[in-house]
């Protein structure tokens, strides 16, 4: 019984000594004072079977840290709980069953090896920033199953395609501090092919009419200058009022594009994944789905770059001269 000194009884917590007469507990190996043993019976009763005594000097066994969020998980995990990334291999592991492969990081490359590139590419997670309950603001991550907006990380990132990351971090800080106002330079810069591109087909038609109704002076004094027949002796004194009107509502478009672009794409997607969410239950068809209605549409854009040809030509066929065009612009 000298493997027992100096262990603690669990009913009257007192260390065993040499000389003490001690029984186990057949079960749990639990080890008691003879006096303390019929008084409670074993303490771990409730525990039988998934319980096992250890000395009071074994040392606890170490959690796991994960390498990219920095959690810790409880001993024998193989992912972090948190976000998803593997765990670095520890000694506890080979002494459990293997665990169930827990779901990869949302945000990690669908190509991703784990079992060969665990230690080159831990797989990146979102950072971002949240109110605490003193009115300051804290850093917070998020992981796959956090909800933006009602709607998981995981299944935002499936939806939104390339960039999610930073369309990701832009909804939480929406979320956090109701603000609207987000800066997208593609937005600001590109307009109608930023829109379309990101699928927003309403906002894209809109923002499309608008930049051509700024554009009309424009188009009208070019014809003018070509001589074009449509325009012959059409008065001129409007023109040049018109043109600026046209620019500073052109520029005033193109930084309400910048500015809320951000929040019209988030209201987009969570009505479209919310009608996805309606049409599938959860599981690898609603994921198939989100990716197929979600991402980025090249056609749209390239569409749209069409249009705008189109419209070239019929300013062409109307009588346009691209030499005296070019002619009125250099002066």
């Amino acid at each position: 019984m000298n493997k027992y000194t100096g262990n603690t009884c669990p009913v009257c917590h007192k260390k065993f000594t040499a000389d003490d007469d001690i029984v186990v507990c057949p079960d749990c190996g639990t080890p008691y004072h003879r006096a303390c043993w019929p008084k409670e019976g074993c303490v771990h009763a409730a525990q039988h079977g998934s319980f096992e005594w250890l000395p009071d000097d074994t040392p606890a066994p170490e959690e796991p840290v994960c390498p990219n969020c920095g959690a810790h998980n409880p001993p024998g995990a193989h992912f972090c709980n948190h976000c998803g990334v593997p765990l670095p291999d520890h000694p506890d592991n080979s002494n459990r069953p293997p665990q169930p492969e827990q779901p990869r990081p949302v945000y990690e490359n669908p190509n991703y090896d784990p079992a060969a590139s665990r230690a080159q590419q831990p797989g990146p997670h979102l950072e971002g920033f949240a109110a605490g309950p003193d009115g300051g603001i804290y850093r917070k991550e998020i992981g796959p199953d956090d909800p933006i907006e009602g709607i998981t990380a995981r299944d935002w990132a499936t939806y939104l395609g390339p960039s999610c990351m930073f369309y990701l971090m832009q909804f939480f800080r929406m979320q956090e501090t109701r603000h609207k106002i987000a800066l997208s330079l593609s937005a600001f810069l590109f307009g109608p092919v930023y829109l379309f591109y990101r699928k927003m087909w309403k906002e894209g038609l809109i923002f499309a009419a608008l930049d051509f109704l700024c554009a009309v002076p424009t188009f009208v004094a070019m014809l003018i200058v070509s001589e074009a027949p449509l325009v012959s002796g059409m008065p001129t004194g409007w023109l040049a009022a018109a043109m600026n009107i046209g620019a500073v509502v052109n520029w005033g478009l193109m930084i309400v594009r910048g500015f809320f672009a951000v929040y019209w794409y988030k209201n987009t997607c969570v009505r479209r994944i919310q009608a996805i969410y309606a049409q599938q239950p959860e599981g690898q068809a609603r994921q198939d789905l989100l990716a197929l209605r979600g991402g980025t549409s090249i056609p749209a854009m390239l569409g749209y770059f069409v249009a705008c040809l189109l419209l070239s030509g019929a300013l062409l066929l109307l009588g346009l001269d691209p030499t005296a065009v070019s002619a009125l612009f250099a002066m």
